[in-house]
């Protein structure tokens, strides 16, 4: 009975985000692919979920859908790569890593103390600009003893800017890269907060230029970006203990640490480099991939039409400028190293 009840309202919204991406998709097809279906199913989202709204029996099917399914898709497009061009591409993405990561720390920390913001939400938005968005924010918040209301006001920015980005940072990588795949998908990875946005950013680009690798580019970069919940979570732990009610959950951390959808896309390039290898140009192994990249397409769709249905601008108002005014700079800045290493690599490639 109590899963007869729990499965009606997730079909409701389920099948209200699938109805969302159709949409999209068809509005895509009948342009002739001149409006992004992904960059159509995020807008109609946002819209509806702002100014026409959502019933609360719609809600566990939208949030399944943007999470769960949108995570499948991303874990997915490790098909698209094998262990030999996984190591290539991480040999470059690295180091443009590892400087947008560090600006955004200094960038959020120092600027959030200039501006008098408190330093647990300094913590927050400096987790979420520099790392990996919302996961971010979510595994370091207990360990920093962050109040809910921190929380919702650093998803809320996080959720904000990502998203801005989204829209925008396809249009600017075509204008800079035009249809360097590599360049644009390194550029997505390193600037923009969240993995659903990444993937986003990757797909209207892909659509527009008609680029489909840089969705994999973009996506390994972010897994790199991702794969520092490994030292952030020891870290928030360690300055959570200086205080005095630190908590203890070391499994729950542990997942939060390294997510499942990164083992899964990790695991997705090797079933790729083994199918390479033991079916080489088999028909029926070509046919199977084709297969996996149309799912992924479509779970990724759904799945976006749901982050935009999931998009609210309420925390934001109740949030006040200072902490709206760091997550802003926080994002320009590691969008604006990201730009200027990517356009570096790609002058040197």
């Amino acid at each position: 009975m109590n899963r007869n009840v729990y499965l009606s309202p997730l079909l409701i919204g389920l099948s209200f985000a699938v109805g969302l991406a159709v949409l999209a998709r068809i509005v895509f097809e009948a342009t002739g692919g001149i409006v992004s279906a992904t960059l159509c199913a995020v807008a109609i989202g946002i819209v509806w979920r702002n100014f026409i709204g959502l019933r609360a029996s719609a809600e566990p099917g939208i949030e399944f859908a943007g999470r769960a399914l949108l995570r499948l898709g991303i874990a997915l497009i490790g098909l698209r790569l094998t262990l030999l061009v996984l190591a290539d591409l991480s040999l470059v993405a690295i180091p443009i890593v590892l400087g947008c990561v560090a600006l955004a720390v200094g960038v959020t920390i120092l600027a959030g103390r200039a501006l008098g913001v408190p330093l647990v939400m300094r913590r927050l938005l400096a987790a979420g600009t520099a790392i990996c968005g919302c996961t971010a924010i979510i595994a370091s918040a207990p360990l920093f003893r962050a109040r809910q209301t921190d929380v919702g006001i650093a998803l809320s920015c996080v959720v904000l800017f990502g998203s801005m980005a989204m829209i925008a940072y396809p249009w600017l990588a075509a204008a800079v890269f035009g249809g360097d795949v590599l360049g644009a998908g390194l550029f997505f990875g390193a600037a923009i907060h969240d993995t659903s946005q990444v993937v986003g950013a990757a797909l209207i680009y892909a659509e527009q230029e008609s680029a489909p690798d840089a969705v994999a580019i973009a996506g390994l970069t972010k897994f790199l970006r991702t794969l520092g919940l490994l030292l952030l979570v020891p870290l928030a732990a360690w300055l959570g203990a200086q205080e005095e009610s630190a908590i203890n959950q070391p499994r729950e951390m542990r997942r939060m640490a390294l997510p499942p959808f990164v083992v899964g896309f990790v695991a997705a390039v090797i079933v790729r480099t083994a199918g390479d290898a033991l079916a080489g140009d088999s028909l029926r192994w070509a046919q199977t991939l084709a297969i996996a990249q149309s799912a992924s397409e479509w779970l990724l769709l759904i799945g976006m039409a749901a982050v935009g249905l999931g998009i609210t601008f309420g925390h934001i108002r109740e949030a006040g400028w200072r902490p709206v005014a760091l997550a802003f700079a926080a994002a320009i800045a590691t969008g604006v190293c990201a730009l200027l290493l990517c356009r570096f690599v790609v002058s040197w490639s």
